[in-house]
């Protein structure tokens, strides 16, 4: 349905009258839905509007969209049922007035970011070895919960679909749940990615009572000892394992989330075999980023042929598992069409399709690989906007003296962000550009330039090789020799 979706989007807002339409649905009212957002319900629904102008704005998109399916070949009622849900129509809403304000971009450009991570907070039970954040305590500059949802309802004004609640440890915080609560009542979609090891039963059914729709818990090797020395604190793995099982036997949507280096890249396959066995629905691979703590142990980075091989085991697994297997890695969609042969995508974040080799191709230049200052953004615990959750010293503005879609619309940074053409090496010249576009937070992490080569992927070998060559190993390898619990399999 996405793709046909999608296919319906490109041909049909072609038409200049159609943006005209769409560009005049997407002031807000009272209650902060858009008129576009109040005209899909009363189509997916087969409702009138109360007012006489949102009946006729209501019946221009009925017209629209039926035409579209009729033009197009698309089954009306199925997609009438896609709309049935609110967080879908807010998602639909939040692509077409990026089309009407921009036309069809690849990839695409929205008005506002489709999602944004929000590190609710610094502090954190764990002492993680990769931790961007260097997560511990709380800072002493975070927002206060009456600011907190001041924020809430400045992201629900700008059009965002969804919310990811991050940390630090955000189960730790007292904040969390009313905020959760505030974003909900504002029908934006939130998740939450945690250690795992603070949902017990009684979080777990809090979590289900909130309506949180996606719940993603980090878990790096199949071996306890060796989660445990990765994560600094003893009984870490077994405490997340216990928080996956909380979590799917309340019946919340799980993910299961990995960030593989060289220490446990023999633990993917088991880890994704744990996941199916524990009944969680998704497992994805996050990328290791040389950024806060990771930028000691960047040593451990996978070399772009491992990571290809990784991708292709993903991938695989995507087809067996009868799971979602995703990747934060932008490559995860080159490789997925390479491999597919054309006929399956899985641009970064989101779940494989597969189709017809048009739509496909649409719908991963669409999308568009790493969505850094343009499909999202992140917020700090102390209100500062950064392009990616990965880089949070990259700070473009803070909420405490910027409205957030001014921050959005007016950073020169997020401009070129959001600009494939300004990429550097075998990234600009590469044909897979508005598929992939590489991870800029890991060009920001080794070069301090997001528009530099990603070093992750195999058509930068040779930049990888340069850059390997000027590590400094030697103390962190004598360490490693140090841990063969963490080292062995």
């Amino acid at each position: 349905m996405l793709v046909d979706t999608l296919r319906l989007l490109e041909l049909g807002m072609a038409n200049p009258l159609s943006k005209a339409i769409v560009k005049a649905g997407t002031k807000r009212n009272t209650q902060g839905r858009s008129r576009l957002e109040s005209a899909l319900a009363a189509f997916a629904q087969k409702k009138q509007a109360d007012t006489f102008s949102d009946r006729l704005y209501a019946w221009l998109i009925r017209m629209l969209l039926s035409a579209g399916c009729k033009a197009f070949g698309a089954n009306v009622n199925a997609l009438r049922e896609y709309l049935g849900d609110p967080i879908v129509r807010r998602g639909v809403a939040s692509v077409l007035s990026g089309i009407a304000e921009y036309g069809i971009t690849k990839p695409q450009l929205l008005k506002a970011p489709f999602l944004v991570v929000w590190n609710l907070t610094n502090m954190c039970n764990l002492k993680c070895m990769h931790c961007c954040q260097r997560a511990g305590v709380p800072t002493p500059d975070e927002l206060t919960l009456e600011e907190k949802l001041k924020v809430v309802n400045e992201l629900a004004d700008a059009g965002v679909v969804s919310i990811a609640f991050s940390g630090g440890e955000p189960l730790m915080h007292p904040d969390f749940f009313s905020v959760v609560k505030e974003a909900r009542r504002r029908e934006m979609h939130a998740a939450v990615a945690t250690n795992g090891t603070l949902i017990t039963k009684a979080i777990a059914h809090r979590l289900k009572e909130v309506d949180i729709g996606y719940v993603e818990v980090s878990l790096d090797f199949i071996r306890p000892e060796a989660n445990d020395q990765f994560r600094g604190v003893p009984g870490a793995w077994q405490r997340a394992v216990e928080g996956i099982r909380n979590s799917v036997q309340e019946g919340l949507y799980t993910a299961m989330a990995t960030t593989v280096t060289k220490l446990n890249i023999g633990d993917v396959a088991d880890l994704i075999d744990f996941a199916k066995e524990a009944g969680v629905s998704r497992f994805i691979h996050f990328n290791f980023i040389p950024a806060g703590k990771g930028k000691e142990i960047a040593d451990l980075d996978l070399s772009p042929s491992e990571r290809e091989e990784l991708l292709k085991l993903l991938y695989e697994k995507s087809k067996t598992s009868g799971m979602e297997v995703l990747s934060t890695a932008p490559q995860y969609a080159r490789v997925v069409l390479q491999e597919s042969e054309g006929y399956a995508v899985a641009p970064t974040h989101f779940y494989v399709g597969s189709g017809h080799k048009w739509g496909i191709q649409t719908l991963a230049e669409f999308i568009g690989g790493c969505g850094s200052g343009r499909l999202y953004c992140a917020i700090e615990p102390n209100g500062d906007v950064t392009p990616c959750v990965f880089i949070p010293e990259f700070v473009v503005g803070n909420l405490r003296e910027q409205r957030f879609l001014d921050i959005w619309n007016q950073s020169q940074i997020f401009s070129a962000f959001r600009n494939r053409e300004e990429l550097k090496g075998t990234c600009g010249d590469c044909k897979y550009k508005c598929v992939c576009g590489g991870c800029r937070a890991r060009s920001l992490g080794y070069f301090e330039d997001s528009t530099a080569p990603d070093v992750g992927c195999i058509y930068n070998q040779i930049s990888w090789n340069r850059l390997s060559a000027d590590f400094t190993r030697t103390h962190r390898l004598r360490e490693l020799a140090c841990e063969p619990t963490i080292r062995s399999r």
